[in-house]
C-alpha cells in the first residue's frame, strides 16, 4: 500500500471539511480506524473500503494509492468524476459540460455565463 496514503487521505478529508468522525460515519467505519489509516504506515484498507473513501472524498482510489502522484492526473480526475456523476445523477451532457469547463480553466480561459 502507498506510503503517503494517510497524508493524501487527511488532506482530502480536510479539503472536504470532514472530521475523522464525519468520514468514519460516511464510510461505515470508526473514528479510530480512520485515524489509523491516516497515521499508520503502510495503511491497509480493504479494496471495498478504499472505494468507499474515494467515493466520499470525490477522488479516485488510484490517486490515493499512487505514491508518485502529488496531484490527481487527468485520468484520475476523470475516474472520480465518472463515479461522482452516477452518485449525483448527472447526464452525459452535464459531464461533457464539466469537461469543457475543465479544459477552459486549464487553458487559462475565463468561463462565460450561458448554456
Amino acid at each position: 500500500m502507498s506510503e503517503i496514503f494517510g497524508e493524501k487521505l487527511r488532506n482530502r478529508r480536510l479539503e472536504r471539511g470532514l472530521t475523522l468522525e464525519g468520514l468514519a460515519e460516511k464510510i461505515g467505519s470508526t473514528k479510530a480506524y480512520v485515524w489509523q489509516l491516516e497515521n499508520k504506515k503502510p495503511a491497509k484498507p480493504s479494496g471495498e473500503l478504499l472505494l468507499k473513501i474515494a467515493g466520499v472524498l470525490d477522488i479516485s482510489a488510484e490517486y490515493l494509492i499512487d505514491d508518485s502522484a502529488s496531484t490527481p492526473t487527468d485520468r484520475q480526475v476523470r475516474i472520480a468524476l465518472a463515479r461522482g456523476a452516477d452518485k449525483r445523477g448527472l447526464s452525459q451532457r452535464d459531464i461533457d459540460k464539466l469537461f469543457k469547463l475543465s479544459d477552459m480553466l486549464k487553458d487559462g480561459e475565463t468561463p462565460k455565463g450561458g448554456k
